[in-house]
């Protein structure tokens, strides 16, 4: 019995924990907990753990690039992590406590404001760990960053290419510019002016137009002079600033063209007829002899040497429309591979011995050869010179030569409403002297856009024919045209497998189909529409951002 009763009262001591009231809200606690007259709940309630940091800021934004000061200015989409980043770095006060998880809030782009979640940690006593949530939030500021203050202000460009083409149309240029697109050749450009005769490239730097100067010698047949004139010099520490300007020049021969050749410069192309044809445009000029069908290169040295003695006549004002009414493909005989392989002699297969009539004046049949006989059939209408009824000087002293050269076949402009392809097209500012536009200038300028309108119509058509000029191009699909055509219109623009294998077969026998060289839904790319309705269709803010919260990673800011 005593040792039971010894035993009972240091049990009960043992188990009986002192416990005090709160000097807040009078609820008893165990003080040793928090190790203050304050309770757990009364320490959470006063103490707030984000203040000192910063809860609003501003956020540097250009309008025109869609940059944000990071520094330096960096391109980033709207709730990325980039621009996540960006934000957090404006906050003081994180560097004293731990982030958690950091998340965007949903809000409309037209409001300029940008608002983050954060949750931080802090720990205010005795390893006591406190967790808090708040919102910052950040205001677009508009400002422009130093490249497009330089596009805008004059004497800030260190370098320009003048690119000039002393032609009527603009073919050649709505070429290259689909070049420079799909190739990107025109990135670290300030500013795209066009000229009468051209196009002007404005760069920052003396290596970047070098690089656009080098990309064209690499794709057209030019001719390149450099200048550079002084801005100004620092005699103390012996600097200069130079702008540097490349003048490029492109040749006046263009596809199709009919072209008269010296004397002297035939007999230096292998003693072929004066009168050619020009074919193809690449580094060098392509010609073709019309009596021959052999074909000659021209390099942009040679023509430079000759440029005053060759005559040249475009097809744009020299056309005449024939109707085709019979073709017989020529049969070669066998001939040594070597000579079937020669430069000269590419298209020995492809000759044709055509029948054709003129549309106007007399009906008088007219056999020629041609090569392009595999597009023309019976019926069809081709373009190409009338030398029989051309007055041509230059052609006087020239005695062989055919009286028609057929060039091409007509394109139907009816057919412009089935085309199912579009180009992208590079923004570019007219050059327009004197500060106020007059009505005669008006009335100029709107003659040019119509005619550089129904120029660039005839490039699409050409386009829409050529397939080795769309190996150089992005054609994009035009989802409003496919939509208005009908299902037998909408089929023909689908490759067929079963007539690709019977064209291969039946080549050595007949030629091919009309509309093999037409665009097909195959060869197009799907064209990002920012107005879809699945990407501005506002997102519920709690869906937000638990999605946010799971795509994001954790972002943690270091000393």
């Amino acid at each position: 019995m005593m040792e039971t009763e010894n035993l009972a009262p240091q049990n009960i001591i043992r188990h009986n924990q002192v416990t005090i009231l709160c000097s807040l809200c009078e609820v008893a606690f165990n003080p040793g907990e928090t190790k203050t007259t304050i309770c757990t709940n009364c320490i959470i309630t006063q103490t707030d753990i984000s203040i000192g940091i910063t809860k609003e800021g501003i956020i540097n934004f250009c309008r025109f690039c869609r940059r944000y000061l990071r520094p330096p200015w960096t391109l980033c989409e709207r709730e990325s992590k980039e621009l996540l980043s960006i934000c957090l770095k404006r906050l003081r006060g994180l560097n004293k406590v731990k982030i958690i998880d950091a998340v965007f809030v949903y809000t409309e782009a037209s409001t300029k404001r940008i608002k983050v979640k954060l949750t931080i940690q802090k720990e205010i006593m005795n390893n006591t760990n406190l967790q808090s949530t708040f919102v910052c939030e950040f205001v677009e500021h508009y400002q422009q960053c130093e490249d497009c203050k330089k596009e805008f202000t004059p004497h800030t460009w260190g370098a320009a290419v003048q690119i000039r083409q002393k032609v009527v149309h603009k073919k050649t240029f709505f070429y290259l510019e689909q070049l420079l697109l799909k190739h990107n050749a025109h990135d670290k450009v300030l500013k795209i002016e066009q000229a009468d005769d051209g196009l002007d490239f404005f760069y920052k730097t003396r290596s970047h137009a070098q690089r656009l100067v080098d990309y064209l010698a690499a794709t057209l047949p030019i001719s390149v002079k450099q200048s550079k004139q002084l801005i100004s010099h620092d005699a103390s520490n012996n600097t200069y600033f130079y702008k540097y300007v490349y003048a490029v020049d492109l040749p006046k021969i263009c596809k199709d063209d009919l072209v008269i050749l010296p004397p002297k410069l035939a007999k230096e192309l292998g003693g072929l007829g004066r009168v050619q044809v020009c074919y193809k445009i690449s580094t060098i000029i392509h010609l073709i002899d019309p009596l021959s069908m052999k074909v000659s290169e021209l390099s942009i040295e040679t023509y430079q040497l000759y440029e005053h003695d060759i005559h040249l006549f475009s097809l744009r004002d020299h056309q005449s429309e024939f109707i085709i009414l019979d073709s017989e493909r020529i049969k070669v005989p066998n001939l040594n591979e070597s000579y079937m392989s020669s430069s000269q002699n590419q298209f020995i297969d492809r000759l044709t011995r055509i029948t054709l009539m003129r549309s106007e004046g007399d009906m008088v049949p007219v056999t020629v050869k041609c090569h392009i006989g595999d597009v023309l059939k019976p019926g069809n209408i081709a373009i190409g010179y009338d030398l029989a009824n051309l007055v041509i000087e230059e052609m006087e002293d020239i005695k062989s030569y055919p009286d028609v050269i057929v060039v091409r076949k007509t394109i139907d402009k009816n057919q412009r409403s089935q085309r199912i392809f579009k180009l992208k097209r590079m923004e570019n500012e007219m050059e327009i002297e004197g500060a106020e536009k007059t009505k005669s200038k008006k009335k100029q300028q709107q003659k040019k856009q119509e005619m550089e309108e129904e120029s660039f119509e005839e490039f699409m058509d050409d386009v829409a024919k050529d397939k080795d000029m769309r190996k150089n191009m992005i054609l994009y699909r035009d989802e409003e045209a496919i939509k208005k055509l009908t299902p037998a219109q909408l089929k023909k623009k689908y490759t067929d497998k079963q007539s690709k294998q019977q064209n291969k077969q039946k080549q050595d026998e007949e030629w091919d189909d009309d509309n093999g060289d037409d665009v097909k839904l195959e060869e197009l790319m799907r064209d990002l529409n920012l107005n879809d309705k699945e990407l501005t269709e506002p997102v519920n803010e709690d869906e937000d951002i638990n999605n946010f919260i799971e795509r994001l990673a954790k972002v943690n800011i270091e000393k």
